[in-house]
């Protein structure tokens, strides 16, 4: 299960960003072959990072993933792949990738729910008590209450 698709990806890059970052050959073409393995390779990364951050917070795979993780997917994977050669990272694509880490991680530690998504019942959207994180209590305040 993919967050995205290949046509995602290409969509957010343009035909000629996707030359610039897929034409392994040097030809100024890119093959269906080179788009395949450069563009899928790119939302597997993805994939994961977001998988990470959803991990211990709701079942996985997410049987529809929504607009939500999808638009996720597309910019860490723009990402990816801009730099998968090398190539400086256009400020947009590193911008929009950067902010999606931020999202992603207030999902991890229950700062944010993701629409269409639902979390187990130990979750929370206020982060009192995400999962892997112990629950602390100060010890006056407990004895005050």
């Amino acid at each position: 299960m993919s967050y995205c698709s290949v046509q995602d990806v290409i969509d957010r890059l343009s035909a000629t960003g996707l030359i610039y970052v897929a034409d392994d050959d040097g030809d100024g073409t890119v093959s269906g072959s080179e788009t395949t393995a450069a563009v899928e390779a790119s939302i597997m990364a993805a994939n994961a990072e977001i998988d990470a951050a959803l991990v211990g917070r709701t079942n996985l795979p997410i049987g529809s993933p929504g607009d939500w993780l999808r638009h996720r997917g597309i910019d860490l994977a723009a990402e990816r792949l801009a730099e998968r050669k090398g190539h400086g990272v256009p400020v947009s694509l590193a911008e929009a990738a950067r902010r999606s880490r931020e999202w992603l991680e207030e999902v991890r530690t229950g700062k944010r729910l993701v629409p269409g998504v639902t979390f187990s019942a130990s979750s929370s959207a206020d982060g009192t008590s995400p999962p892997g994180f112990p629950r602390v209590v100060n010890p006056s305040s407990a004895a005050e209450g």
